[in-house]
């Protein structure tokens, strides 16, 4: 796959955000997909990843910030693969954190994030460093210098696995 970096972000005519109704539209800004659609999703540097994918190839790889992102949420509400890809299938506020309310079907599978995955495990393997993981940290730290209240729900499982393990040591 080649890596193309995705530019693609604007609101569409047939995007299914307008099917929403004024009290949905409402409850959607008041939720965490807003500031994560918002403030976060648009930090995330599709760059880095770059190397894990092939010039030679004719195919367009799944945009890197949409496949980081989902991994982001997973790891955020502690969501296994299989989670992830049903709740953003049919939930709206994940569609609109991660940029995808104007596909017609939602861009990945658990499959992507196995390949790219495995991408990040021959990357660590031939550098050293776990590229994934390391901007993974950088991610969350984002997330929770964040002054924006309405990310509190994606915070709290983090604080709860930060406090375990401050009380095991």
């Amino acid at each position: 796959m080649a890596f193309v970096q995705n530019t693609y972000q604007q609101l569409s005519f047939v995007d299914s955000l307008n099917h929403l109704s004024e009290r949905e539209k409402k409850l959607l800004e008041r939720s965490w997909a807003k500031p994560f659609g918002d403030d976060i999703f648009p930090k995330i540097d599709e760059r880095r990843f770059a190397g894990f994918y092939s010039n030679r190839s004719p195919r367009p790889n799944t945009p890197v910030n949409i496949v980081i992102g989902g991994m982001l949420l997973e790891e955020l509400l502690d969501m296994t693969d299989e989670e992830m890809i049903e709740t953003l299938n049919f939930d709206v506020r994940f569609q609109y954190a991660l940029h995808t309310t104007v596909y017609d079907s939602q861009p990945f599978s658990t499959n992507t994030f196995r390949r790219f995955r495995a991408r990040n495990d021959a990357n660590t393997e031939k550098t050293g460093e776990d590229l994934l993981r390391s901007y993974m940290k950088e991610l969350i730290d984002l997330v929770m210098n964040s002054a924006d209240p309405r990310l509190n729900p994606l915070l709290r499982r983090i604080r709860e696995k930060q406090k375990a393990a401050v009380s095991t040591k």
